[in-house]
């Protein structure tokens, strides 16, 4: 696996890949959208599907990198299937690290039962030491207490703590198996307190609909590959330990 592609030294990276609800691919894109990001890199693998991305009649990576001031976004346009997981986490987690990255931030769905009860999805972070555990404090983000997160966003936070790289994820209550651009609105507004974005979700809200109708695709192969990496971990309480 290879990336190709300067990072941003010393500016957080935002990794937003297909996974529950597709919030974290969501997020990024309407990030990326609104704050006229240019691609700045992308993922090589023979382990991602043989094909090409085409917008506005150009050809594209699937795996993109973008970038803008002192933000950069990872981007994927296709599901992240079991045997990428571990080698892609690592290949970012690693890069960034030589690149000088100030820290990872991995915007991802946690599922409930009750998504259609919920009008706003609440928003709970996880973070990799004190010194991003106080910028969730100081955004007002819940401390997600218990529980298992699986997927490749659990992978990129496990190989920033081997590094000592800070990382926060970010976790936005959502469906499992179906696009939830309410819940990436409500990741999107947790990330604007983080670092100031100001990155306005009313349009994503508006398009909702437009939007699950797009990725509805990418849902459903997302969703294959959540089995695979059995998701349906997340709904099992750990065992208490001291």
């Amino acid at each position: 696996m290879k990336i190709l592609g300067k990072g941003i030294k010393n500016g957080w990276l935002i990794a937003g890949l297909p996974d529950a609800g597709l919030v974290g691919a969501i997020a990024t894109a309407h990030i990326i959208r609104m704050l006229n990001m240019e691609a700045i890199g992308h993922i090589e693998s023979d382990l991602l599907p043989p094909l090409i991305v085409v917008h506005n009649s150009k050809v594209y990576d699937p795996v993109r990198f973008f970038g803008k001031n002192d933000i950069m976004v990872l981007s994927s346009e296709v599901p992240i299937g079991s045997p990428l997981v571990y080698p892609l986490g690592r290949a970012v987690v690693e890069w960034a690290a030589e690149e000088g990255v100030k820290g990872i931030i991995a915007i991802t769905g946690i599922a409930v039962s009750n998504r259609l009860d919920i009008e706003v999805p609440e928003v709970y972070g996880i973070s990799s030491s004190s010194e991003v555990r106080e910028i969730l404090e100081k955004a007002n983000i819940k401390v997600f207490e218990e529980g298992f997160v699986v997927g490749p966003t659990a992978i990129m936070m496990r190989e920033c703590m081997k590094r000592g790289l800070p990382s926060v994820m970010i976790l936005a209550q959502s469906f499992l198996e179906y696009p939830d651009p309410g819940a990436a609105a409500q990741a999107v507004v947790a990330l604007n307190k983080m670092l100031a974005l100001n990155v306005d979700v009313k349009p994503l809200l508006d398009e909702a609909e437009i939007i699950r109708v797009r990725t509805r695709e990418l849902m459903r192969r997302t969703t294959e590959a959540m089995r695979q990496m059995k998701k349906a971990h997340e709904y099992e309480v750990p065992l208490m330990y001291t």
